[in-house]
């Protein structure tokens, strides 16, 4: 009853909600544009000097190096991946969740290097203002979707408590922990 009084007089915070169907859970989930690309940077540094991004983004050249690959992402559906010495184009996609025609709310990076494998999940983000509302949950929802039906795996350090939690929220399962703290989740192709 109290839960009720809350939701209804504002004194909780709103959830997401769940989607009803196929088409609901992916609505608003859409191929980023070039113009997107800033608010993905900006969000992988904020990570970065927390320790949290899959990329060390401290030096210009290096973020210029992400920038391009991001573009190159957008433009061909590829993602450049080092592969020893060469450089190898894996499947990308860039995917940005938004609300009707509101802002972004977050964006994530998958890429696979074949039709054959599953989806690295590189990095995803909501952006501050819209964090702690389950849209975390509902971008890695819609892109579980609309990734085909292939699994979709992530890693991720322990420390991003609610970054774990809206991957766990999404029916992402905690594979592994390795010793400096940093978890596989893997999404199955198979859906509940």
């Amino acid at each position: 009853m109290l839960a009720a009084f809350k939701r209804l007089f504002g004194g909780e915070r709103r959830k997401a909600a769940a989607p009803a169907s196929t088409e609901e859970a992916v609505k608003g989930l859409e191929e980023a544009s070039m113009e997107d690309i800033g608010a993905f940077l900006e969000a992988a540094r904020r990570a970065d000097t927390k320790g949290h991004s899959p990329w060390v983004l401290r030096d210009e050249t290096r973020l210029a190096t992400l920038r391009r690959a991001l573009e190159f992402t957008v433009q061909h559906g590829q993602w450049l991946q080092r592969d020893g010495g060469n450089i190898a184009r894996w499947q990308g996609r860039l995917l940005k969740l938004r609300h009707g025609e509101g802002p972004t709310l977050g964006m994530l990076l998958a890429c696979r290097p074949d039709d054959e494998a599953a989806w690295q999940l590189r990095f995803f983000f909501v952006e501050p203002e819209w964090q702690g509302s389950g849209h975390g949950a509902r971008l890695l929802r819609a892109a579980r979707l609309s990734l085909n039906g292939v699994p979709l795996n992530a890693r991720l350090p322990l420390a991003c408590q609610s970054a774990v939690r809206s991957l766990e929220q999404a029916g992402f399962a905690r594979m592994h922990v390795n010793a400096f703290e940093v978890a596989s989740f893997e999404a199955p192709a198979e859906w509940d």
